[in-house]
């Protein structure tokens, strides 16, 4: 006999009776033991006992004087320690732009995980009002959830970062199912996947209550198998006549802005550029930002940039470049598209990064920081571009920019308009964070775009994982963040248009919609059975 202190049932008792700070405490640490399945631990395990342990807190809460508001709780303590914990390198980036910035980290971190907790809570309450006493309660938490995942990644500015579906590699078997329903859909699989062993802690285990963790197996085998045969099919061939090279250098933030190095930024990157085989190459790539300076104003940078390359090289660099046609003057963090005729440069493309981080490059309440005596970082804004582009490339298919944390929004790469391009281009500076989880996480969420629409990725990353990226989600070509030098590669060929390319989010909705229209049918035959029985 299993001891009974053993058995789930008993876990199961106490998760749901526990209340008051005991509560809050098991949430919390529950909460951040299951970040442990984002990247680059990928323990994707770890969420069945999570999610088990948080469903039964909102079972219980469902039975106290005021369920929704005990639901909500349960739900965003649990996330305050998911997203507390998987995104704590935040904090990295204070540190790394002025140590006087650092007493801002005790508030901004738990600010930062309150606000992405609240889609959670507000999940547990929709959970907790609508469903049912049924074994099959568990699709209504799976579609709870997802759902206010969505609404995550949309609301406001949104922000979906470390979405439960991305606990799977990308590149993998199961992240292909993105290709088909983006990562929102796959994060209801994965929920529903992750909570259905629950049910079966009872007392007295049924066949009834089996069925909901015998379908999660099964939906995860064919999610596998799927995968599988979509990564099996032939090689993907290169773009004839295209050889990049991405430039990476080094340098750290503390190094790139102090003072009188801004030159040696400079000749850094030219020396990069300039490793033998430039003549082999067609396109050069920077990241984001890669001189600390505006580099379209400084006509000594220009020229020397013009005796490295050929003519017909196209160089593609991340800027930051100021407007002064018009007052005020604005910033923009920019990419700049350009190739030198006899040493003279010639712009071939510019764009403006749309999606701008928060407490980054754009400050929400501002005049709240400066009335506390953070005037100099409130007043650190970038204004956004117009729209998402597809840029025309002279010797390249036509490609999409993303600058930083615009991969990782479906919405944003979904806006490209009838004109699909050939390849997607990434440019990020990742040395904000140091040497912490951050740039895996953007890594793998990046390769999630390459997925959902089928489209290759060249990506380069200051101090982050710069390389290649197939259709697939694979990196055939993966730089290390430490490693400096220039990397000559080949673009692959685009697959042809995905499922979720063409639909976008619609299906999630329809199943979404479908899940919560059958529960809500289902509850009025319920009712209706009852009066019945009753004299």
């Amino acid at each position: 006999m299993l001891d009974r202190r053993l058995q789930p049932w008993t876990w199961r008792v106490r998760a749901e009776t526990l209340t008051g700070w005991r509560s809050w405490l098991l949430l919390w640490f529950t909460g951040a033991l299951a970040s442990l399945a984002m990247a680059p631990f990928h323990f994707w395990l770890l969420l069945a006992p999570a999610f088990a342990i948080l469903l039964w807190q909102v079972d219980g809460a469902r039975r106290r004087a005021r369920p929704l508001r005990s639901a909500f709780v349960a739900g965003f303590v649990f996330a305050m320690g998911y997203f507390m914990a998987g995104t704590f390198w935040v904090g990295f980036a204070f540190a790394n732009r002025d140590a006087a910035f650092i007493p801002l980290i005790p508030i901004a971190l738990p600010v930062f995980a309150s606000m992405l907790a609240v889609f959670w809570g507000g999940a547990m309450v929709l959970y907790a009002a609508i469903a049912q006493k049924s074994e099959w309660r568990v699709l209504v938490f799976a579609a709870s959830l997802a759902l206010f995942e969505w609404l995550r990644g949309h609301v406001l500015s949104g922000l979906p970062w470390n979405l439960p579906g991305y606990a799977w590699a990308a590149g993998g078997p199961v992240s292909q199912t993105a290709s088909w329903f983006g990562v929102y859909g796959l994060t209801l699989l994965t929920v529903l996947i992750a909570v259905s062993p629950a049910i079966m802690a009872s007392r007295r285990l049924t066949s009834r209550r089996a069925m909901p963790a015998l379908a999660g197996l099964a939906i995860l085998f064919l999610l596998f198998a799927a995968g599988l045969a979509r990564l099996s099919g032939p090689p993907i061939p290169d773009q004839p006549g295209v050889r990049m090279r991405i430039v990476q250098s080094a340098i750290t933030q503390q190094e790139k802005w102090a003072d009188g190095n801004q030159l040696m930024v400079r000749e850094r990157y030219l020396n990069l550029t300039a490793e033998p085989g430039l003549e082999d190459v067609t396109h050069i790539l920077w990241p984001e930002g890669a001189l600390p300076y505006y580099m379209l104003e400084h006509g000594g940078t220009l020229s020397r940039i013009g005796e490295t390359l050929s003519e017909g090289q196209i160089l593609m660099a991340g800027i930051n470049r100021r407007d002064q046609a018009e007052a005020p003057v604005t910033y923009h963090n920019a990419l700049a598209v350009m190739s030198f005729e006899n040493g003279i440069p010639r712009s071939r493309g510019l764009y403006d990064k749309v999606r701008l981080v928060p407490f980054g490059e754009i400050i929400p309440l501002s005049g709240l920081l400066s009335l506390i005596g953070f005037d100099d970082f409130a007043r650190l804004q970038f204004t956004p571009g117009p729209g998402a582009a597809v840029m025309d490339v002279p010797g390249a298919p036509a490609m999409m920019p993303l600058i930083c944390y615009e991969a990782i929004f479906p919405g944003f790469v979904s806006q490209m308009g009838d004109e699909r391009p050939g390849w997607l281009f990434n440019l990020s500076n990742d040395a904000w964070f140091g040497d912490t989880s951050g740039p895996e996480q953007h890594l793998n969420q990046a390769r999630y775009r390459a997925i959902e629409f089928g489209l290759p990725m060249i990506r380069t990353a200051s101090r982050g994982f710069s390389g290649v990226i197939d259709p697939y989600g694979r990196m055939p070509e993966r730089i290390a963040p430490s490693d400096e030098g220039a990397f000559d590669v080949n673009l692959p060929q685009a697959l042809q248009l995905t499922s979720y390319a063409r639909f976008g989010d619609y299906p999630f909705f329809f199943v979404v919609l479908g899940l919560f229209i059958g529960v809500l049918v289902q509850q009025s035959r319920f009712v209706r059975k009852r009066k019945h029985s009753q004299p």
